[in-house]
């Protein structure tokens, strides 16, 4: 993993060396993100900020950034959604489904829980590019996967600019921690929600 973060300083320095290319590599590199699950969302984004930033000030380019990487992110996993569903898609997801984790994402996804899902793609510590492959050998409907998936990049990409600014993960890597921690208390907040009202209803039927 050393390589890929010493591949992205590389670049990082050469963009802000060559500002006038920075809109460019802010939908470059989140593109390539998207098909590429190795690759470090947050240290991307933090690149994008940082040349927008240059570039055109610290507003205009934090909004830049955020406009920017979430179409290049985007455009990358419409991709791929797309090259699935119509080569390889029939002939995987058999094999797929014989996975106990596999069949049990597949049926979250047709089951037509649009909030549950918007969770789970809206998680920064799960792989989304994994499960965009994963959902790209499911029979979700076309215009809910834009809904989304590019909901999620928004949702994802805004967290880490602004737990980014906050915790100042440009200067110091290692506070990405921190971002962790504050979005997983997020999803338990989301699930004891999610429980409460479960057994509120399950009352609610109890006294009908």
């Amino acid at each position: 993993m050393d390589w890929i973060y010493e591949l992205l300083e590389t670049i990082s320095l050469y963009v802000n060396e060559n500002l006038w290319i920075a809109p460019f590599f802010s939908v470059l590199l989140t593109f390539v993100e998207a098909i590429v699950p190795s690759l470090p969302l947050t240290a991307i984004v933090a690149i994008n900020i940082s040349a927008l930033s240059a570039a055109f000030g610290a507003v205009t380019g934090t909004i830049l950034a955020i406009i920017l990487s979430t179409l290049g992110s985007f455009l990358g996993m419409l991709l791929i959604f797309i090259l699935i569903r119509n080569t390889i898609s029939k002939k995987f997801v058999e094999k797929v489904e014989k996975n106990h984790y596999g069949k049990w994402f597949i049926d979250i996804v047709e089951s037509g829980n649009t909030g549950f899902m918007l969770m789970i793609l809206s998680n920064p510590l799960l792989p989304s590019s994994i499960l965009n492959y994963a959902i790209s050998l499911t029979n979700i409907k076309v215009r809910k996967y834009i809904f989304l998936t590019l909901t999620s990049r928004i949702i994802i990409i805004l967290f880490l600019v602004f737990l980014g600014s906050i915790f100042d993960i440009q200067s110091h890597p290692l506070n990405i921690l921190w971002v962790m921690l504050s979005y997983s208390g997020i999803i338990i907040a989301y699930g004891v929600v999610l429980k409460y009202r479960k057994k509120l209803k399950e009352k609610e039927e109890i006294i009908e």
